[in-house]
């Protein structure tokens, strides 16, 4: 309608005169010059660019709409605070983080409404790919690429909002506001059936070019299925498929845990799939995340700080000091501006004197006008994770002496940063089970797992009461005392936004307990 209007106002101003029968056969012309859904997706190259979107919008291009809702699953739970002392600063968080969750909190409403719009992206690609007059081996690739974007943005609504609608195919806004919310098992088995078909038809990692490198790949399908098994709690599922990923040889633990997270490190030996940045600030790529988590001291806005309680789990585990910056820690050597040597996180401004190493880029690793531009690549899945999830399938189906193989793989690579510091394990039953999911929090910590993980092992509200409890006697000098005293089973869920309750009319339904 838009285009035809532009055209009836261009013919009206050159002052010409058309017929009825005329006019009507001029405004059926598609525009010339300008690319449709009906005129797109003609050739390879048309094609390819437009997964290449699909993985953009998955990430979106600003710090507000998915990039700062990343921190939910550490600030929502025992790992981390919302960091940031200054209370008019991002206040929702601040309620977010004390689980004070309400559905018109627009970070909420944020993360909703743009992986939605990730997704029908996918669905448009999907459609236009299919009929593309293109190779059909690179159709069924690009297929596969766009069903593994569409299963990992579904994964994302799911695991936090629980059922919400199912949209498969492209829909129209009155359509799609019409579309109430499916179950969460519904959602399951689509994304394990797109899972599924995108593993069937991708290639490994190893096949890809190098400037392929960070696109989909059968191990990264592999991978998020393994994970969707595991939290439907298909066990012998969840375990034979990240045996398929263990048995190709793709990926290894032979990075230093140290190196994980390092600009130097894109894609790395262990990477399964991660959101790709540079600091190309022509056409705005990159995170805002390094400058978002960092001390206020040092530039950046000092939110999404790891807790003492989080400190204190690690003991004498090396991977503390790859995983948390605190107060006067040594991380650099001293500049004009900055002394790295003796880190400030400027404790007036600082819920818990530290912050995350992981999202720490140094100095030198700095873009100009860093915010948004960051190159910090965000590892979403990596084999340590896909490790332990193999653990704990294998400890759930009794396998104890194949979950001490993989939990200890994990174990024996962080005991490489200290020699006999990180020992390997040998308990089994309920007691392993524990220990598997102890060594998910310190390998995978303020990677935005743990609260997630708390929920699917429905222990939320127990953790976060011994939790509140611990920092009753806490001696920290930086966060003892504080508490989340606000968990309850309804946070096991976040809030449906109440806008999307709007716009449905009622349609989408809200979550017990808001």
């Amino acid at each position: 309608m838009k285009n035809s209007n532009r055209i009836l106002i261009l013919a009206l101003g050159l002052g010409l005169s058309l017929g009825a029968q005329s006019c009507k056969d001029f405004l059926d012309i598609s525009p010339q010059g300008q690319q449709t859904t009906d005129n797109y997706y003609t050739t390879a190259d048309e094609c390819k660019a437009a997964v290449m979107g699909c993985y953009a919008l998955s990430d979106q291009d600003d710090w507000w709409k998915i990039d700062r809702t990343r921190m939910f699953g550490d600030a929502g739970s025992d790992d981390a605070w919302k960091g940031n002392a200054i209370a008019g600063d991002q206040r929702e968080f601040g309620d977010f983080a004390r689980f004070f969750w309400l559905p018109n909190n627009e970070w909420f409403d944020n993360r909703y409404t743009h992986i939605y719009q990730a997704i029908g992206n996918c669905n448009a690609g999907l459609v236009g790919i299919d009929r593309a007059p293109i190779d059909a081996t690179l159709k069924q690739q690009l297929l596969g690429e766009l069903k593994f974007i569409r299963a990992y943005n579904y994964f994302e609504l799911v695991k936090g909002f629980g059922g919400v609608p199912l949209v498969l195919t492209p829909v129209s806004p009155a359509e799609s506001i019409a579309i109430p919310r499916a179950t969460a098992a519904e959602c399951y088995t689509q994304i394990i059936k797109d899972l599924q078909e995108a593993a069937a038809v991708l290639p490994e990692k190893n096949a890809r070019a190098s400037a392929d490198k960070g696109r989909a790949t059968k191990g990264s399908a592999n991978g998020y299925l393994a994970k969707a098994y595991l939290y439907t709690e298909q066990w012998a599922l969840a375990q034979q498929t990240a045996e398929t990923v263990i048995t190709s040889a793709q990926y290894n633990l032979n990075d230093a845990f140290s190196n994980v997270w390092n600009v130097n490190n894109p894609n790395g030996n262990e990477s399964m799939f991660e959101l790709n940045y540079n600091a190309n600030q022509t056409f705005n790529l990159g995170t805002y995340l390094t400058v978002v988590m960092r001390s206020r001291a040092d530039g950046g806005w000092g939110f999404n700080t790891p807790s003492s309680n989080l400190e204190q789990a690690f003991g004498n585990d090396p991977r503390r000091q790859w995983t948390i910056i605190k107060q006067g820690d040594n991380v650099g050597p001293k500049t004009a501006n900055f002394d790295y040597s003796n880190y400030d996180t400027k404790l007036a401004e600082n819920e818990s004197g530290r912050i995350s190493r992981k999202m720490f880029l140094p100095l030198a690793d700095r873009p100009a006008n860093e915010g948004n531009h960051a190159p910090l690549n965000r590892i979403e899945l990596r084999y340590a994770d896909l490790l332990l999830m193999h653990a704990e399938a294998s400890n759930k189906l009794g396998q104890d002496a194949k979950a001490l193989t993989s939990l200890n793989l994990v174990r024996a690579r962080a005991n490489r940063l200290s020699p006999g510091t990180v020992l390997p394990r040998t308990s089994s039953g309920a007691q392993l089970l524990s220990d598997i999911w102890l060594e998910r929090r310190l390998e995978l910590a303020m990677e935005g797992h743990r609260y997630y993980d708390l929920v699917r092992q429905k222990r939320l509200v127990a953790v976060m009461q011994a939790f509140n409890a611990a920092q009753a006697t806490n001696t920290d000098p930086y966060d003892k005392g504080k508490t989340k005293p606000l968990v309850s089973e309804t946070n096991n869920l976040f809030p449906i936004p109440t806008p999307q309750i709007q716009l449905s009319g009622g349609t989408v339904t809200q979550n017990p307990g808001y």
